[in-house]
């Protein structure tokens, strides 16, 4: 057969594909170069990452030595999803190296170029752009480091020496799917944002090749595709969750009926002023039930039939997408803030968390106005939309003042800092 697509098919010394044992047993094999009827096709003309041999890899009859195995006859699908979970997981550290590149070619010339007597870094539209890039990367970077977090406390735990281990350390990976995901998804689509920013900086010159910033922005497309399109994340992310649920893995149904009884006496809550970020813990908290909230409308609804709901899905993984951002961004400002070796780092990064969470709580408002309206109508719309104001009712934080205050510091430094 041939697959189409290949990367660096044009040099790759070794393949890894797939194929069925006797029909049926779905296997992973090792194919070197070398062997007889592997060829590949002619190289693709590609928008961007020009830099990567991109060709259809054609197989006729290819012979394989059954020592070419790769792990077990049968569980080449164990295989083929940790490589995509490790693959998104990848992809979105590699999605935020790029996004501090993009900042600081758009903070250099943003401090050469003037127009009206002024660089452009003074005028505040251009300063708020800049901040909002900043303020995605601190979001994808401390998601990144929270995934990479979970997965080295889960590895330290294996024996190493153990026959099975390569079996515990794939279960080990695929715990984390979801969080490969929503890392894919965050920042792929964080960087494209902030590689359009950082052309609209540069203005005209930023069409121009001979600026960095156009290969950016070029090679910056292809990432929403790659490891699976962000539309098919969007759908495994919430999709996956409700199957554990399902099989009782996670408690997640449970949760949905016990928050219907809280929520009928749901009062906002007392928020301490003396404590940094505590408004912000509570709106985390907040959005939490939100989720669970819709998440248990929709599953009361659809049932089993609710993976055909893809915009209910999409609005779910939404907001599961934000609260990951919000929360990652809170607990690394937190744990900024309490290290005495980080005590210069603790007031830039209280501001970055405090405007993730403030923009991504109005993100999550919207998207579940948007599943609840598609779900409920009449008087149990009334309800529920009732029920999401006093989940969203917080005191609004000035974004512009702190947008100035972080782009300031950027300026400062020529650089991304956290």
């Amino acid at each position: 057969g041939t697959k189409q697509f290949i990367t660096n098919a044009g040099f790759a010394d070794v393949f890894i594909v797939y194929a069925k044992v006797d029909g049926e047993h779905f296997t992973a094999f090792i194919v070197e170069r070398t062997a007889p009827g592997l060829s590949t096709g002619p190289e693709e003309k590609k928008m961007g990452i020009k830099g990567s041999s991109t060709r259809p890899l054609i197989l006729e009859d290819v012979k394989v030595p059954a020592n070419n195995v790769l792990g077990e006859i049968g569980r080449g699908h164990i295989i083929a999803f940790n490589i995509l979970n490790i693959g998104r997981y990848k992809l979105a550290a590699g999605c935020v190296g790029t996004s501090k590149w993009a900042l600081e070619l758009s903070l250099e010339y943003g401090k050469q170029r003037k127009q009206f007597g002024k660089t452009l870094v003074e005028f505040p539209l251009v300063s708020g752009m800049l901040a909002d890039m900043a303020v995605r990367t601190y979001a994808a970077e401390s998601m990144v480091y929270r995934t990479c977090g979970c997965f080295d406390h889960a590895m330290g735990e294996l024996d190493k020496q153990a026959p099975d281990y390569s079996r515990q350390a794939a279960q080990a990976i695929a715990e984390y799917a979801i969080e490969c995901s929503i890392n894919k998804v965050f920042a792929t689509e964080a960087l494209d944002q902030t590689a359009d920013e950082g052309v609209q900086i540069h203005g005209g010159y930023g069409y121009i090749q001979e600026y960095m910033i156009e290969r950016i922005y070029r090679d910056s497309r292809i990432n929403r595709i790659f490891e699976g399109t962000n539309e098919i994340n969007r759908l495994l992310i919430p999709g996956t969750l409700l199957r554990r649920a399902l099989k009782g893995e996670l408690p997640l149904i449970e949760a949905a009926e016990s928050l219907q009884q809280e929520l009928i006496a749901y009062m906002p809550p007392i928020i301490s002023e003396n404590e940094d970020l505590e408004q912000e813990k509570e709106m985390i908290r907040s959005a939490k039930k939100i989720f669970l909230m819709v998440g248990g409308s929709a599953v009361q609804k659809y049932q089993l039939e609710l993976e055909q709901q893809q915009e209910v899905l999409k609005c779910l993984a939404d907001i599961i997408i934000s609260i990951y951002a919000m929360e990652s961004a809170w607990l690394r400002a937190k744990k900024t803030a309490a290290s005495a070796r980080a005590a210069g780092s603790a007031a830039l990064q209280k501001q970055y968390a405090t405007v993730i969470v403030h923009e991504h709580m109005g993100q999550i408002e919207q998207k579940a106005k948007l599943a609840l309206a598609a779900m409920d109508e009449g008087d149990e719309m009334q309800i529920k939309m009732s029920l999401l104001r006093k989940l969203t009712r917080f005191p609004a934080a000035n974004l512009i003042k702190l947008k100035r205050e972080i782009a300031s510091q950027l300026i400062g430094a020529g650089a991304y800092k956290a």
